[in-house]
């Protein structure tokens, strides 16, 4: 622990406060660190994760003056200073050398932010960490990645001995002087964004914010495992084996699996109309009032090949899922424990509940919500159309909470292979 931060004592309501806001459970502490328990915000929990007293003095100092973690992405916004702070990840394959590093410049002008660290670069703890920031040309914000500040201090897992350190490089935004939370939030976001967007496209350095992990039910596999190892039967096309296997990688992503489970019922959707087409032609061909003299007879046939013409792709999924996937293997599925997942107050937007005892069928609904779903993954268009269904972002808060979604594609994908062969 660094000499210079005083260590306060702190009552049992402080810690309580810090643990919540940080959705941790308070397990002791010792000399030199509060002990804590993570709640949530992934699919296993850790134990024994740590903040040093001195710096948990700091955060409910931050907390007494107002400052917030952010609702979407891993960080805080401290008002009162106008400054907020975001964790981030580097990309895959977005590793640079240092001598490359060494070899950048930044745009730099007079400001009177008081940053406590100084570019090019600053030894923490015996580790070599670059300094960047730019700042706007009249001084007044400042962007700057940097070891992280006390606010943002991830969790330290603490060895044998008791003891532990961990620093990371964040990213902050420093305006001018105390800002409104909700400004200071969107305003700290834009910047955030862009300044990443910039150093990707013009610097190839592959940076991105956390989305805030919060607490949910880890989804269950709704597809049992079987044990025997068979001769296989199926008969699979090799770009849906490709399709399977890719939304099977979780390395890309919920957004990229749930596309690639969706591109396997695409497949399958000619085969599924058809099918449903032939089925009713040779209904109303059979029936006993058909007279194949009449007109009428004859446009009840052309009518409903022309209705089958205009189906839209969402009409088609309703076809394929209430066809091809049979009821009760949906019940199944939504009886599973995923907590509210499916239901009104679900973590995903713009999407149809899931009600077992609803008088539409499941597979009517499954298709609505399923084919919302894809439509807010690729849809991005910026037309006031859309507005009412904003992009669901790779990476983003809704991202990281659509497993359960994912699982269901994956179960629907399944049955309408088995079905078409």
């Amino acid at each position: 622990m660094s000499a210079d931060k005083v260590v306060r004592v702190l009552s049992d309501a402080d810690i309580s406060r810090i643990a919540d806001t940080l959705e941790l459970k308070h397990t002791g502490k010792n000399s030199d660190f509060l002990i804590f328990e993570t709640l949530g915000g992934g699919f296993t929990r850790q134990r024994d994760v740590a903040i040093p007293l001195a710096e948990a003095g700091e955060i409910l100092d931050a907390l007494n003056r107002g400052a917030e973690r952010l609702k979407e992405y891993e960080g805080w916004v401290d008002p009162e200073k106008g400054f907020a702070e975001f964790e981030i990840r580097m990309l895959r394959l977005g590793a640079i050398r240092h001598s490359t590093v060494d070899r950048f410049t930044f745009e730099s002008h007079p400001c009177a932010h008081g940053h406590s660290y100084s570019p090019p670069h600053e030894v923490v703890a015996n580790n070599y960490y670059h300094v960047w920031r730019v700042t706007s040309p009249d001084g007044s914000i400042c962007i700057e990645l940097s070891p992280n500040s006390p606010l943002s201090v991830p969790l330290i897992s603490l060895d044998l001995e008791g003891r532990g350190s961990r620093i990371e490089s964040t990213l902050k935004v420093f305006l001018g002087g105390a800002t409104g939370g909700g400004d200071l939030s969107n305003r700290a976001i834009g910047l955030a964004n862009s300044f990443l967007f910039e150093l990707n496209a013009r610097n190839g350095t592959l940076y991105a914010l956390k989305p805030r992990l919060q607490a949910h039910v880890r989804p269950r596999r709704a597809q049992s495992i079987s044990h025997a190892v068979r001769f296989p039967k199926a008969r699979v096309p090799k770009h849906v084996a490709a399709l399977f296997a890719m939304a099977s990688d979780a390395r890309g992503g919920h957004t990229s699996s749930f596309l690639a489970y969706y591109q396997i019922l695409e497949h399958y959707l000619p085969a599924a109309h058809k099918r449903d087409n032939v089925r009713k032609v040779r209904r109303i061909l059979r029936s006993l009032d058909f007279d194949e003299e009449k007109d009428s007879s004859i446009l009840k046939v052309l009518n409903s090949v022309d209705r089958a013409h205009g189906a839209s792709e969402g009409e088609q999924l309703r076809t394929l899922v209430e066809e091809c996937i049979p009821e009760d293997r949906l019940r199944e599925f939504f009886e599973l424990d995923h907590g509210t997942h499916f239901g009104k107050r679900g973590p995903i937007s713009g999407v149809v509940a899931i009600h077992l005892n609803s008088g539409e069928s499941l597979g009517s609904q499954v298709a609505k919500r399923v084919y919302a779903l894809r439509n807010r993954i690729v849809h991005a268009k910026d037309d006031v159309r859309y507005a009412e269904a904003s992009v669901l972002l790779p990476g983003g808060h809704e991202d990281v909470r659509l497993r359960p979604d994912v699982e269901l594609l994956r179960v629907l994908a399944i049955e309408a292979i088995v079905d078409n062969q």
